[in-house]
């Protein structure tokens, strides 16, 4: 276990403030920065100290804004050259370099310094900044520990077993605040995410920041909200949305100043990109497993990193989720389990290439271990990397969450950050009804299943209650998408279900026999 040292954050005060109180003059090196705030401001110490630093962020938006923010900086990602690398690495006017990376970017970075004769790894503090569980810090993580200096901050990082980090001296350095601090937020899960969303979103005043890590999920709930497609902002960085986007915009913007009505942000934005608002807004997270790919909300990593991201204040914090019984996940135990029985074998394949003298069997075997899912867990140099392992065994503890309602509850109790409150939502038609129709359908597929639904909804229309028949209503126009959905129901309502299965649900042949109707009138 690594030594852990605490340090206790005041009301108001920046971490740069909390180190020098504490003795530090600047990051300390070979700590895992623990904050449990987001927003303290860690950046902005490297940014501002006395040395030269390599700061890698999750992504570029996070880097575009720290270069609107601070001079002398280098920021590094598609469109800047190895020799602009080299004139400000070569630029006298700036006594302390600061150059701010993707992970992507390090190797570029890496080749620059060796050909201008820079040993990076003795004159630069390296940062990695925000390392969470879908920060791809792999390949770095050789080069990580051969620099004398460095560390790594995370609002909530996974700690991984790593021997070199005993090796290397590193402890852990939690920031807590000494302050009560809490969000409140409130858990709904329900069996139909869209009807759940837009009865929550229609409530509410002022603008409301939606957050789903599913880009797919977002282009369903575009669909199947109408409120979303009018009067929307989709702010999806490089994530492509799996339908059209028929909203109002869409934006990559490096911080977010103004918003829309209604704002979705994909994962592309939980890490580092802040929201500065000049009042608080609502914010929802949405966590759907039936879609086309099932997208979680950790509450101890992801949940408290969207909760940081707006600068302005939350007004109400809410997350909607869909609980999957028979969702399936490792426990820890059976994660190590799975782990250790998959290397055995990816080892097999290692040795067994090195042996056999059959060029035939020698590429099927190559073939077999650049396609295994074991690949995740080795780097470049074919080592064990225990960030990937430790990665692995969390997202499974995560995905466990998701199959029991009291599980997903807590989770958030036990960060100590959140109050939460449960309640569960029951509507007629499930996720997996709602999708069904999201699904490439014949017209007749999608009129045999469309009339399910209309003949399922006749119990609300003869209601007496106004209430029921305007949800009714409601529910109707939800699912009619199409002229051909409103044709389809125009027949329903005048001339009944067995009029369109006579018909072999075509419209083509409804369309014939009202003609004859009416030459018959």
């Amino acid at each position: 276990m690594l030594q852990e040292i605490t340090l206790c954050v005041r009301n108001g005060e920046k971490l740069s403030e909390t180190f020098k109180r504490c003795g530090y003059n600047e990051i300390p090196p070979n700590c895992i920065i623990n904050k449990m705030l987001p927003g303290l401001g860690v950046t902005h110490c490297e940014l501002t100290s006395g040395r030269n630093s390599i700061i890698v962020e999750p992504n570029v938006p996070v880097i575009k804004k720290k270069m609107e923010k601070y001079r002398n900086i280098l920021g590094v990602y598609s469109g800047v050259s190895p020799r602009d690398i080299s004139d400000y690495l070569l630029n006298p006017s700036v006594p302390r370099k600061k150059i701010l990376i993707t992970p992507d970017s390090f190797f570029t970075i890496k080749e620059v310094m060796e050909e201008l004769y820079i040993n990076m790894y003795e004159n630069f503090f390296l940062l990695l900044d925000e390392c969470e569980k879908d920060f791809p810090v792999e390949d770095m993580r050789l080069d990580f520990f051969r620099f004398r200096n460095r560390s790594f901050v995370s609002s909530a990082p996974l700690l991984p077993t790593d021997p070199l980090m005993r090796e290397n001296g590193f402890c852990i350095l939690t920031i807590v605040p000494d302050y009560e601090y809490t969000q409140d937020i409130s858990l709904i899960t329900t069996n139909n995410i869209a009807e759940t969303l837009s009865a929550q979103i229609s409530v509410m005043d002022g603008p409301v920041c939606i957050f789903c890590n599913s880009a797919e999920t977002i282009g369903s709930l575009l669909c199947d909200i109408p409120a979303l497609r009018n009067e929307s902002c989709v702010f999806q960085g490089e994530e492509p949305l799996s339908l059209p986007y028929r909203g109002d915009s869409k934006s990559n913007e490096s911080y977010v100043s103004r918003l829309r009505r209604y704002n979705l942000f994909t994962s592309h934005y939980f890490l580092g990109v802040d929201i500065e608002l000049p009042s608080p807004a609502h914010v929802i997270m949405v966590s759907d497993l039936f879609g086309a790919k099932p997208s979680f909300i950790d509450p101890k990593t992801t949940a408290l990193q969207i909760a940081g991201r707006l600068r302005g204040g939350i007004r109400s914090m809410t997350h909607i989720s869909n609980i999957d019984a028979e969702l399936s996940f490792y426990t820890p135990k059976q994660a190590r389990a799975w782990l250790k029985n998959a290397g055995k074998i990816y080892a097999g394949w290692l040795r067994k290439m090195e042996t056999v003298q059959n060029e035939g069997a020698r590429e099927i075997l190559k073939e077999a271990v650049r396609h295994s899912t074991y690949t995740r867990f080795v780097d470049k140099a074919g080592n064990i990397n225990p960030l990937s392992i430790t990665r692995f065994i969390d997202s499974e503890t995560v995905k466990g969450l998701y199959t029991n309602t009291r599980l997903l509850q807590e989770a958030y109790v036990n960060t100590k950050r959140f109050n939460v409150s449960h309640s569960r939502e029951v509507h007629i038609f499930s996720d997996k009804d709602r999708l069904l129709l999201n699904h490439k359908l014949t017209q007749e597929g999608r009129n045999r299943l469309l009339l399910t639904r209309f003949e399922q909804l006749e119990v609300l229309r003869k209601a007496r209650s106004l209430k029921t028949r305007t949800r009714y209503r409601h529910l109707i126009d939800q699912l009619l998408s199409t002229p051909s959905d409103s044709f389809l129901y125009n027949c329903f309502m005048e001339y009944g279900s067995n009029f369109i299965r006579n018909s072999g649900y075509k419209e083509h042949i409804m369309r014939e026999e009202i003609n004859k109707l009416f030459v018959t009138d």
